[in-house]
């Protein structure tokens, strides 16, 4: 299949089902009615308890009937049984016996409302139409448990499991190989080995496929090389419409360009999968384009919309076929070219051109009875002159009627359930469109308020436009998103006249001022959330989320969210936590099978665990001193250099605390990275730039977290500590590419379309300018200093756009990057950039400007993680109080030590 692009220009990816089966211990937290009732009644007998893991439950066998083994083997096959969600307990009246007497284990979902989520995609892509997932205990048997519950749910309905072979036409019965069970981190789900040796994923993706080493037990002759799906773009719809190129996947449907074989002229496809995303009222996606397709008749020759070419059924989904608007859509074409400004002379490039165009668009819809309801980037798309249309009208208003959805931060905010949506509604989302026009930023979402939450999306607006000379595009999009329609109108009436004399001016909405009183109340509210959430992790096997590491690990888990906290233990009730969380943490039964890296595996925890015991006395788990890396990389996140980088600061901590020869043996353990490493056992990409400013992936094999600066950093720390002749080499050798890319990436970072990650610390300057300024420092060589303080300045110009506010991928990053390069130069003006820095943090958060709420990467929650949570802000907070000190577990350069405050371990 072509690659089908989410609404980011990025390739989308399904996201797997969790792997394993259901926890064998815990508490039985089935419920006493509803669907727990049922199941209770249908198990009885049978040697099986129930579990409620998540949105699950379980089914778990409690003996050894027939001689059968308790344990799955790592991988095989398993079957999934979907249903609609008010059949679901129909489905298993049928369904559970035939299970029972094949004796297997199983799960489903807990109750019928999550079903509903689950094939609506809420809850990802992956788990739409898997209701119940059966374990065979029997490898043998697959073929006969498969055919007889075919045979028992025949006619039954429910949604297609994309990853999976259906077993027989009239039964929603499917299977697939993959995953029985998951080990620790949850690696066994990422890769399957087969017995020679072989890998290949186990994720479930959005086709079905089949490993090498596998027989399907349904079709016997069929190979890995015959089960391999024909191309969709082969395909013909409706006997005429030839699919070209895939646009958008969805649970509910992809998207597609395709050829009119009949006419020559181009068009789009948009498929409806069966019984997906089915309301309580029995609407699923089929019944939304059925909408979309009324929708649009109503439109019948308006300009800015497309026209229907075609409504057609083919198998059970349908399709409508309409023009193809254009190549492009306004988000992608943001990423691609960077955003809109307020005076470009390009009319395709032009604020002012774009609203007027989306606006009269706008009033036409409306004249025809319509409310588009969905107004957003994604649906702008632009034609090959830039002028821009509207599509997907799949939940809009027609004389008032339209189908329940709305999206966080355009239409959610206005849109109600108990009144019927009014063209104002579509101008709040043309104000929150021409924002991520200006920013490339979605609006904040993260608080509960939508007050709060505007407020804030125009702080951002005027951190990226601080100039009087935008004052109207500032007052245009605050004016389209007034909570008051009537001032929403007036705004649009503005609009129609000349825009940079219609828009009183004003002055830009300033960021927060850090002093240091708000910056102390800022820690304090943050420490007190971050051990509040200690008290949650790590997660238990039997209600954890099913996500890798149980949250026992350093880049989002127990461990670094303990490691910051250990900076705060002064603060009443910090340590006690900390010791509690220490001890919840040592013994947890994942612990043992955590892979050995150091952000996502179990150096970085024993690291936590033995800070932790020397500062509050919890138990210490000494780790085997030998532990190798878990995966084939050399970079810091999950390969070779970060567990170096590990086992150096066990061994500070050894000796620090009189163990010398347990420091000793940590030494030669990083030695073993160091010669994996040089050896070219560990996988590494050329070190080369990216071509493009608006690429993603940025510095990606240059950054930190997974590139060259990450290897430098852990060879030069060797190198210092061992006076390893090699490992200096390799440094001094990695060092000179990276000095001489920089620049490069620096021009590219200073484009207008630059991607907001090129000043991230995973894979953009933040990374690098903190390896430059180190080895800058330690080498007292102001040429690499002074790289890594331009690596700070272009961070800190990204910066206003770049969304997240955490360590990994946002701000905090940022920060703490521009906090290396004021200690190491005393440049006053770079701590002031820190601030700043700070203040778009506090623009970004919800809550109030002392009790901030900060999101997560998901934009959308808040959570404690240090990676990409509010542990990473409160690391960067600390460290501006303390104007400087060493990062979290690094010992930092010379000039780096703090200069003042209360910080330091």
């Amino acid at each position: 299949m072509a690659a089908l692009m989410n609404p980011d220009g990025a390739h989308a990816s399904a996201t797997g089902e969790s792997a394993a089966t259901c926890p064998t211990s815990g508490p039985d937290l089935c419920p006493e009615d509803g669907l727990g009732a049922q199941v209770r009644r249908l198990v009885a007998g049978h040697e099986r308890r129930l579990v409620v893991d998540g949105p699950w439950l379980c089914i778990v066998s409690t003996g050894t009937s027939r001689g059968a083994s308790r344990q799955l083997a790592p991988h095989g096959w398993k079957l999934h049984l979907s249903a609609r969600a008010d059949d679901l307990p129909r489905l298993l009246e049928l369904a559970l016996p035939v299970v029972l007497a094949h004796d297997c284990d199983a799960k489903l979902a807990r109750d019928i409302e999550v079903l509903r989520e689950m094939n609506a995609g809420v809850r990802g892509p992956a788990l739409v139409g898997k209701a119940v997932t059966v374990y065979p205990r029997h490898p043998e048997r697959v073929s006969a448990l498969g055919t007889d519950l075919a045979q028992r749910l025949a006619g039954l309905l429910g949604p297609r499991v994309l990853s999976d072979r259906r077993i027989r036409p009239d039964a929603p019965v499917y299977y697939r190989y993959g995953p029985l069970r998951a080990d620790g981190d949850d690696a066994s789900a990422l890769v399957m080995t087969g017995p020679g040796g072989e890998s290949f994923p186990g994720r479930a993706g959005p086709r079905y496929r089949q490993p090498p080493w596998a027989s399907d037990p349904f079709q016997p002759a069929a190979t890995a090389t015959a089960a391999a799906p024909v191309s969709a773009t082969t395909r013909l719809i409706g006997g005429r419409h030839r699919l070209t190129v895939g646009i958008v996947r969805s649970p509910h449907g992809d998207v597609y360009r395709a050829l009119d074989t009949e006419t020559g002229s181009r068009v789009i496809v948009k498929q409806a999968r069966a019984h997906v995303g089915e309301d309580a009222a029995g609407v699923d996606a089929r019944g939304r384009l059925r909408h979309e397709h009324a929708v649009l008749a109503a439109l019948s020759g308006l300009d800015g919309v497309p026209r229907i070419h075609d409504h057609l059924r083919h198998g059970d989904d349908e399709y409508l076929v309409t023009t193809d608007c254009g190549p492009h859509d306004l988000r992608r074409d943001v990423l691609a070219h960077g955003p809109y400004a307020p005076d470009a002379t390009t009319p395709s490039r032009n604020l002012a051109a774009l609203a007027r165009r989306l606006l009269r668009v706008l009033d036409g819809v409306h004249a025809r009875g319509v409310v588009m309801c969905d107004l957003k980037p994604s649906n702008v798309v632009l034609d090959e002159h830039g002028v821009a249309h509207l599509v997907d009208f799949g939940i809009g208003a027609l004389h008032g009627e339209r189908p329940a959805g709305a999206t966080p931060g355009y239409s959610m905010p206005v849109l109600r359930a108990d009144r019927a949506p009014q063209p104002a509604d579509d101008l709040y989302a043309l104000g929150a469109t021409l924002y991520f026009a200006l920013t490339g930023m979605d609006p904040v979402v993260v608080d509960r308020d939508r007050d709060v939450n505007r407020e804030r999306t125009l702080q951002c607006l005027d951190a990226v436009l601080p100039d009087a000379a935008h004052h109207w595009a500032r007052a245009l999009v605050a004016g389209m998103l007034d909570p008051d329609p009537v001032r929403r109108t007036a705004c649009a009436d503005r609009l129609r006249g000349p825009v940079t004399t219609a828009f009183a001016a004003r002055a830009a909405r300033r960021l927060p001022r850090i002093t240091g009183d708000l910056l102390e109340d800022l820690i304090a509210h943050t420490v007190a959330n971050c051990a509040e959430a200690a008290a949650g992790l790590p997660e238990p096997p039997h209600e954890g989320s099913g996500g890798p590491g149980h949250g026992l690990t350093l880049y989002d888990g127990a461990a670094g969210l303990g490691l910051e906290l250990l900076h705060h233990r002064d603060r009443p009730g910090v340590s006690d936590a900390v010791a509690e969380l220490a001890r919840r943490t040592a013994e947890h039964p994942a612990l043992p099978a955590l892979s050995a890296a150091l952000y996502t595996g179990r150096t970085g925890v024993d690291l936590f665990l033995e800070r932790a015991a020397a500062a509050t006395g919890s138990p210490a788990v000494v780790p085997a001193p030998g532990r190798r890396p878990y995966d084939t990389t050399g970079d810091q996140i999950g390969g070779a250099s970060g567990v170096g980088t590990g086992l150096l600061a066990l061994a500070r901590q050894a000796y620090a605390t009189g163990r010398v020869e347990e420091g000793e043996a940590r030494i030669a353990a990083a030695g073993e990275c160091v010669r994996a490493l040089l050896r070219g056992e560990c996988e590494q990409e050329p070190a080369e730039p990216q071509r493009s400013a608006a690429d993603s992936a940025a510095a990606f094999t240059l950054g930190f977290a997974h590139g060259r600066a990450g290897v430098v950093h852990f060879l030069s720390a060797y190198h210092r500590r061992t006076g390893d002749p090699d490992a200096g080499a390799a440094a001094r050798r990695g060092l000179a590419e990276l000095t001489t890319h920089t620049p490069r990436l620096l021009t590219l970072a200073a484009r207008p379309e630059a991607h907001r990650r090129y000043g991230s610390w995973c894979r953009g300057l933040a990374g690098i300018g903190a390896l430059l300024i180190e080895e800058g420092a330690y080498a007292q060589d102001p040429f690499t200093t002074e790289l890594g303080v331009r690596c700070a300045w272009a961070s800190r110009r990204l910066a206003p756009r770049m969304s997240p506010v955490s360590q990994c991928c946002g701000l905090a990053g940022v920060g703490e990057l521009l906090l290396d390069a004021a200690a190491a130069t005393g440049d006053a003006p770079l701590h002031t950039a820190a601030e700043d820095v700070a203040g778009l943090i506090l623009a970004r958060s919800g809550g109030t400007g002392r009790r901030p709420v900060f999101a997560d990467n998901t934009l959308t929650a808040s959570s404690a993680g240090w990676a990409s949570g509010s542990a990473g802000v409160l690391s960067f907070l600390r460290r501006l109080r303390d104007r400087g000190g060493p990062r979290l577990w690094s010992e930092g350069p010379p000039g780096t030590r703090s200069t003042g405050g209360k910080g330091g371990r």
